[in-house]
């Protein structure tokens, strides 16, 4: 009877627990992806860098911008990609740049400021995806190792489109360093990783309904495993 009880209350853990990690909390480790703060983001070729949001969990209002670190070809965007809006926002265009131009994304945590997002640093709420462009000197960013292209799959031309994983809160705010608050799905762009010295390939990214499968057979595996015992 216990042992039949115990099942149970697994079953009931199992099926509440999911969807918690599908609807709540999606990470970029989600699916076995391998996750670095420390890539480079260049553009893949001469064109537009466009973008749309991935997916958001943050209990505050964030938006994304980036900025082009070629001298021959400098400019920030503006700020873009509310993430209270969630997904389905269009595509948007950051800017013009031209291929292996080094890029910086940038996320700002508008609600915690008393006016718009500025670039001094006075912004305690300003970070980046490079560490020189966060105020804590930390980067903000993870990206997979294999790409995790976006929903929007490989865009036209065949540029390629990276999920940029984004944290608005630095460790003197508390931050729970989840980098999923503003996740940007951005296109026409390559990231490079020191540690393994190449160009990450983009690849699929699990919708979450196959992470509630891959979970849901787990669960049954250890149940039938404790059956058997």
């Amino acid at each position: 009877m216990r042992t039949q009880w115990t099942i149970s209350l697994f079953v009931v853990l199992a099926v509440f627990a999911v969807p918690a990690l599908a609807d709540g909390g999606l990470l970029c480790t989600t699916s076995g992806h391998a996750c670095q703060t420390n890539g480079t983001i260049v553009a893949q070729r001469d064109g537009d860098i466009t973008g749309n949001i991935f997916y958001a969990n943050a209990d505050f209002t964030d938006y994304v911008r980036v900025i082009d670190l070629n001298p021959q070809n400098p400019w920030t965007s503006d700020w873009m990609l509310d993430n209270q809006r969630g997904i389905g926002q269009p595509s948007v265009n950051f800017g013009h740049a031209m291929k292996n131009d080094i890029l910086v994304v940038q996320i700002c945590d508008q609600q915690l400021q008393p006016s718009l997002c500025v670039s001094d640093s006075k912004n305690l709420y300003l970070f980046g995806s490079d560490p020189n462009f966060s105020v804590d000197g930390l980067s903000h960013a993870e990206i997979p190792v294999d790409g995790g292209i976006g929903p929007w799959g490989t865009t036209s031309h065949n540029r390629n489109s990276q999920l940029i994983w984004l944290e608005d809160l630095g460790t003197k705010q508390n931050s729970d360093w989840d980098y999923n608050d503003l996740v940007v799905s951005l296109h026409n762009v390559d990231v490079l990783f020191p540690n393994n010295g190449g160009t990450s390939e983009s690849s699929p990214v699990p919708e979450p309904g196959t992470i509630v499968l891959l979970a849901s057979g787990l669960a049954g595996g250890l149940i039938r495993r404790m059956k058997k015992n």
